[in-house]
């Protein structure tokens, strides 16, 4: 495993982004990475505490517009993080902590989409907010929180 990591860690893209002292590297992969972090979970945000009933008079129809939103999000996300991970493999690949947040990633995730198919799947009620809606929007808030804990603190672990 740690040899697949170092030869990950050792690519051209890695050194860059590791070593290279152009703005254009390290910085400004991980300010997208932020960016994409703030998209994502904001618009998924939005949508979880309006069906948590914040903000009640808004129509949730107009909200399913989000989800490509979300989906950008989403890839520069996936993008940046795959940019990040390969110039430090060895040191965050070897935790669990990392492994934790992307488990905590993929549920949230699968969150995001089980929502989307129950508020606006077919043949759904877009007026109704049912009780198992409200668990995956409170479910939501709580994944995206500890991932993006878990993320900051692979920083200092």
């Amino acid at each position: 495993m740690m040899q697949w990591l170092s030869t990950i860690e050792g690519t051209g893209l890695a050194v860059w982004v590791r070593e290279s002292n152009s703005i254009w590297a390290y910085p400004t992969v991980l300010t997208l990475h932020t960016l994409g972090l703030g998209v994502l979970v904001g618009a998924n945000w939005a949508l979880d505490l309006r069906l948590l009933g914040v903000g009640e008079r808004i129509p949730l129809a107009p909200l399913r517009q989000l989800f490509p939103i979300m989906w950008f999000g989403f890839w520069i996300n996936a993008i940046t993080g795959v940019m990040l991970f390969a110039a430090d493999a060895t040191s965050k690949g070897a935790t669990g902590l990392f492994v934790f947040k992307l488990v905590l990633v993929a549920l949230a995730v699968v969150a995001i989409q089980l929502t989307k198919s129950r508020v606006y799947g077919s043949g759904a009620d877009a007026g109704a907010i049912t009780g198992a809606t409200r668990g995956l929007a409170v479910a939501s808030l709580v994944l995206w929180t500890a991932a993006i804990a878990a993320g900051r603190y692979m920083a200092y672990a």
